[in-house]
């Protein structure tokens, strides 16, 4: 599977597994995904759009408050794994919509555990493996683009 990433300015803040000494507190090793920066000369409220990183049906939808994620949403994606995302505004979706990939799913803010506005891109895999000291969550970041080029075997491409 490949992923878009769910904002249209791509400035990351915060990898997968760093600063394991603010998460520790969560029980986790460390950041257990991707945070974008939304705040730009034209959003200076920090609310951009947030899109589908790929397709897939809305599995759950919430808001944990000041704690956690905020107002989230989760999408299971159509290969069985699972994405994240949250410290939203607003939501655009509710439980049980299905989205393609690119699809506009939530205005970006600063709920929950957020020093500042940005979204939480968190992604599980089918297997997950809920003892990895990520709560199952895995690093996506290499997963993110278009398609790998093909070998010369490839009869699709090459002529």
């Amino acid at each position: 599977m490949r992923f878009i990433h769910p904002v249209d300015k791509v400035s990351i803040t915060q990898h997968f597994g760093e600063n394991p000494q603010t998460y520790a507190q969560f029980g986790l090793k460390g950041h257990n995904g991707i945070d974008y920066r939304t705040r730009f000369v034209d959003s200076p409220l920090g609310r951009r759009y947030v899109l589908a990183p790929a397709a897939g049906t809305i599995e759950e939808v919430g808001n944990q408050g000041t704690k956690g994620y905020g107002i989230y949403c989760r999408i299971r994606h159509e290969d069985g794994s699972q994405s994240t995302l949250g410290h939203f505004t607003k939501l655009y979706v509710k439980l049980g919509l299905l989205v393609k990939k690119g699809d506009r799913i939530a205005l970006s803010g600063n709920t929950g555990f957020s020093s500042g506005p940005h979204i939480h891109w968190g992604w599980r895999p089918k297997n997950l493996d809920s003892k990895n000291g990520f709560a199952g969550y895995e690093d996506q970041e290499k997963m993110i683009g278009d398609e790998p080029e093909c070998n010369k075997k490839c009869p699709k491409h090459c002529v």
